[in-house]
């Protein structure tokens, strides 16, 4: 049986990613993550993306990409066309590389884990599915995907492939909708590494300056996209309710697209918009993150119909600012009423937990302190090394153990 230290002598791992690698957004940040804790264990790395993002250098990964017979230059967030294609794609080349790379596991993320299903069995190679969503109740949000025996169908697809990993590492939130599916599976929720750099005042003060703040004005943060599930017009509405007792108030939210800003008919000006006195931004490279943070009074979560726990959320608890957050599976796997203030997710119902926060400045920092030393304890960087290394090293034991009974 292979000792728990023994991923750098198992051979290659393959990494499949049906995204844009590298963008700083919420899956392409988590794959640079687990590339880089495969690198630290002495892991040697094939990692195969879409061929939109841009490189990245990690020790011992080597980024590969499939075609581009059309030639795209972005894949939105979400079920696109252009994904259906470049998922076509990716099918082939991973196809080929499982075939000619002899590979000791892949680890497959999203829709990936179903391209592995059918490929790696014939080759006998494990693989672990990276459930960054369910991909079934993520479709069943648009009409055509609806329908029950539409769902009936995608349910048993999505069966058929967590039997058929080695393990199911999903995003917190969703272990139970595994659970569900597949009884018996062997499943790992993700707790993803916090952003935990400290950011010197002067530079908060600088950005301040730099998007026109008042010194009176107070920062409701938002940071992500504008996609509906983020529940961003319900906190739009809910910021619009506050406005006349809390004059003070100011929202920002950091991180639309271009294709987000051009919808909601919206022009950049100095590197910002406005939406109904609400300060738009587009995304921002991560490394720029911790300044928004460090710049914020509230940290707002306003998801709606999600059941996965966004990245954002591991850096906003370790950030010291109070947490304002909707109720229900995308962030009640990590909060509650001691680490933030928790709201139904209705902008009435927001509107009060804002005013909570803000009325109560004991309470908040209370338990803003009580999610950092939460994040602290949990989501430091050699944790999560930890958490790869012993995910890794049992799959591969276990699929070693299996092969030689059979043998």
């Amino acid at each position: 049986m292979l000792s728990p230290t023994s991923i750098a002598d198992s051979g290659r791992i393959l990494i499949v990613t049906p995204q844009p690698f590298y963008e700083d957004r919420g899956t392409p940040i988590a794959i640079k993550y687990v590339a880089q804790a495969l690198s630290e264990l002495g892991a040697n790395v094939d990692l195969l993306a879409f061929p939109v993002g841009r490189d990245v250098a990690i020790p011992n990964v080597h980024i590969t990409r499939c075609a581009n017979p059309l030639g795209l230059t972005n894949v939105p967030i979400g079920f696109s066309w252009k994904k259906l294609a470049l998922d076509a794609s990716l099918w082939q080349s991973f196809t080929r590389l499982v075939h000619t790379g002899n590979y000791a596991l892949v680890h497959a993320v999203e829709e990936a884990a179903y391209m592995a299903s059918v490929i790696c069995p014939h080759r006998g190679v494990p693989f672990i599915y990276d459930m960054a969503s369910a991909i079934p109740v993520e479709l069943a949000r648009k009409p055509l995907f609806k329908p029950g025996l539409v769902q009936r169908v995608l349910l048993q697809a999505e069966r058929r492939v967590i039997r058929t990993a080695r393990r199911v590492v999903c995003s917190s939130g969703l272990g139970e909708h595994v659970r569900r599916q597949v009884p018996d599976a062997n499943v790992r929720e993700w707790l993803y590494p916090a952003l935990m750099q400290r950011v010197d005042a002067s530079r908060a003060a600088m950005l301040h300056q730099d998007l026109g703040l008042g010194a009176h004005q107070r920062v409701i943060l938002y940071s992500g996209n504008l996609a509906a599930y983020q529940g961003v017009d319900l906190l739009i509405e809910a910021f619009h309710k506050l406005r006349s007792t809390r004059p003070e108030l100011v929202l920002v939210c950091v991180g639309a697209t271009e294709r987000e800003l051009r919808d909601r008919g919206l022009t950049m000006h100095k590197g910002m918009a406005m939406l109904d006195n609400v300060l738009i931004l587009p995304r921002q490279p991560r490394e720029k993150i911790p300044e928004f943070l460090r710049l914020a009074d509230f940290l707002v979560l306003p998801r709606v119909n999600a059941d996965n726990v966004p990245l954002k959320l591991f850096d906003y608890m370790a950030s010291g600012k109070p947490i304002i957050a909707t109720r229900g599976a995308a962030h009640e796997p990590l909060l509650n009423e001691s680490r933030a203030f928790m709201s139904d997710p209705n902008p009435d119902a927001f509107a009060a937990a804002i005013l909570r926060a803000c009325e109560s400045p004991e309470r908040a920092a209370v338990r803003a302190a009580a999610a950092q030393v939460y994040a602290r304890q949990n989501f430091g960087w050699s944790r999560f090394v930890e958490f790869i290394r012993v995910t890794y090293s049992d799959a591969l034991s276990e699929f070693q153990d299996l092969r030689g009974q059979v043998a």
